[in-house]
């Protein structure tokens, strides 16, 4: 009764402040959002190899915490970089990768090798996206970051709420056996009158009309919700209830960014892919 109570005391004191630190910094914006993600990205990629490594992996670790610190260089700064540059950078890192495998003199190099590169294609290229979207904030006066981050936790919010209370049809139960179909559909339309809300009192910006913030709102909802299945997928896979501690009683970085490693690189392809500038 003791460790749950002082695991509450945890969890709320997390809640209380880092939940106003993570709204400043994405207020902030700029230099001081990418630092702030380029960490999450370093710590949730190790929490991965982590659990990699409970497979019997040996990913290179700090090499994939040099990759991250690229891709997040890259985000921020990328109007500036030329395809070739972009392609040369991948392709160096590549063979980098191949090379110090080569000569590190570890066991199932087939394995490590994978865990690395999947480490870094699932956590720095996929959440890293989280950088660009708030520059994109930046350049079209827009508040698609906090419209985003918003609605993944009104998502999260209201599927437990009513999952909870209603969710007897379990909707991916052999890995997520809590995680019900009316609590999914509940969150992803809480997700959906969050960015209708962000459009409808223009806390979007008007560069986006009501069809943009209803399929914003569909792909928080939806995609952030798959996201948390990977993650549950990879857990259940190794057998570990959290990613990590660091964050108390919320488990890991992963734990807490794995709807938005979703949520952000599909909202990044929409906005750079089916929207007119």
């Amino acid at each position: 009764m003791t460790s749950i109570i002082s695991m509450m005391k945890d969890r709320n004191l997390i809640n209380v402040l880092g939940i106003p630190m993570w709204l400043y910094l994405i207020w902030k914006g700029d230099l001081f959002y990418t630092l702030f993600i380029l960490i999450c990205c370093v710590l949730a990629l190790g929490e991965f190899y982590s659990i990699m490594e409970k497979k019997g992996a040996q990913p290179l670790r700090w090499f994939g915490m040099g990759a991250t610190v690229f891709i997040a260089d890259y985000y921020y700064i990328q109007p500036i970089i030329t395809p070739h540059q972009i392609l040369g950078s991948i392709i160096f890192i590549i063979l980098l990768i191949l090379i110090l495998e080569l000569f590190s003199k570890n066991e199932n190099s087939t394995i490590n090798l994978a865990a690395t590169f999947s480490g870094i294609l699932y956590v720095p290229v996929l959440l890293g996206t989280a950088i660009d979207i708030r520059q994109y904030d930046l350049l079209m006066d827009t508040n698609l970051t906090f419209a985003i981050v918003l609605s993944v936790w009104a998502c999260d919010s209201a599927a437990f709420i009513f999952g909870t209370l209603y969710g007897e049809k379990k909707i991916m139960p052999t890995i997520s056996p809590k995680k019900s179909w009316v609590g999914s559909i509940s969150g992803a339309l809480a997700s959906i009158i969050v960015l209708y809300c962000f459009h409808y009192f223009r806390f979007l910006g008007e560069f986006f009309d009501l069809k943009d913030a209803l399929v914003l709102g569909l792909i928080s909802g939806v995609f952030g919700q798959l996201g948390d299945f990977t993650e549950s997928l990879l857990k259940r896979d190794v057998g570990v209830k959290d990613s990590g501690t660091l964050l108390a009683g919320h488990g890991g970085v992963l734990d807490r960014f794995d709807s938005l490693i979703f949520a952000c690189p599909i909202t990044y392809i929409y906005i750079h892919f089916f929207m007119l500038y």
